[in-house]
């Protein structure tokens, strides 16, 4: 279900804006995160590889809105009582950015995003799904191969905080964390 929400989310941003010259641009790749969690980490692995997609806008000059969404599955054992579980975060992300440069072969980007993040755990018998939201702040560069097609290369830390309920006693989280991407974009 949340795959349809996602994908109607991304058409309806491609058509609701006026088709103009080269101001759009659509990117997909690959993150590296490394969760902020200290708990995650320690049951689910210091990284997790998440594919992620953007589609975005420019306003004016320099400055352009996006839309982005990606997510990680992970699987581990809980220490102690050796029981198998799974986790999954997803991530839907609606921010703003400035790019420099614009028309030159290698452009820096600055970019910031409200976050709305999901989580899905099963432990121990019990399913727990939260969702809170935050930010991602982050910073990044692109290089046009072609007039336009670029690679872009992105640092970025995104997070939300909450609360989860663990073997009867509530537990501070965090969803997200420390985020090193690499993708292939469009511009159009």
């Amino acid at each position: 279900m949340k795959k349809i929400i996602m994908t109607v989310l991304f058409l309806s941003f491609f058509l609701s804006l006026p088709a103009a010259g080269e101001r759009f641009f659509a990117s997909a790749g690959v993150a590296a995160v490394l969760p902020g969690d200290k708990n995650f980490t320690d049951i689910y692995g210091q990284v997790q590889f998440s594919p992620e997609l953007r589609a975005g806008y420019n306003l004016h000059e320099n400055f352009y809105l996006w839309l982005g969404y990606s997510f990680f599955t992970a699987k581990g054992v809980v220490p102690k009582l050796e029981d198998k579980t799974t986790a999954s975060q997803n991530f839907l992300t609606l921010g703003a950015g400035w790019e420099s440069r614009r028309g030159r072969r290698l452009q820096a980007e600055l970019f910031a995003a409200l976050l709305m993040a999901g989580l899905r755990e099963k432990a121990m018998g019990e399913t727990v799904s939260k969702s809170a939201f935050g930010f991602e702040a982050g910073t990044g560069l692109r290089y046009f191969l072609r007039e336009k097609v670029f690679l872009g290369l992105a640092v970025s830390y995104a997070a939300a905080w909450t609360t989860a309920r663990f073997a009867e006693k509530e537990t501070a989280i965090i969803l997200g964390g420390l985020r090193l991407c690499g993708r292939l974009g469009f511009r159009f």
